[in-house]
């Protein structure tokens, strides 16, 4: 997986608790006013707006129990057409796919192992970087 590529952009941190972007280790505390030190190991970090959420789940008994959530920092279109195009590729069946700005959730039907599922949807969130148009 390269580190850049064309398409994608500087997602900033948001402080899990705070519900606030963490911009050069610093954060926002919206109940005080407060610019606070976000303290290695002291709250958990993920990528927030403009960065899509993809989450993928099946529906098929056999990995029912199977999930996978990540966030990426590119365009909502972009994630979606390689998505798209794992489906595609791997003739998967799908139950639903529903796509917003910052979201992608993608329901898969198809008969697959728990090992295949995660190979699958590492790919849909991940194979992106390798895409170069």
């Amino acid at each position: 997986m390269s580190t850049s590529h064309p398409l994608s952009f500087h997602g900033p941190g948001w402080h899990g608790e705070a519900q606030t972007p963490v911009v050069d280790g610093k954060y926002c505390d919206r109940a005080t006013g407060e610019i606070k030190l976000a303290a290695d190991g002291d709250y958990q970090e993920y990528m927030g707006p403009p960065a899509v959420d993809i989450l993928i789940r099946s529906v098929h008994i056999d990995t029912v129990e199977c999930s996978f959530r990540a966030s990426r920092s590119f365009p909502m279109e972009t994630l979606l057409c390689y998505i798209m195009k794992v489906v595609g590729k791997r003739k998967l069946e799908l139950d639903s796919v529903m796509a917003t700005t910052y979201s992608i959730r993608v329901i898969l039907a198809h008969e697959l192992t728990p090992e295949q599922f995660s190979d699958i949807a590492f790919d849909m969130a991940n194979g992106v970087w390798d895409e170069v148009e």
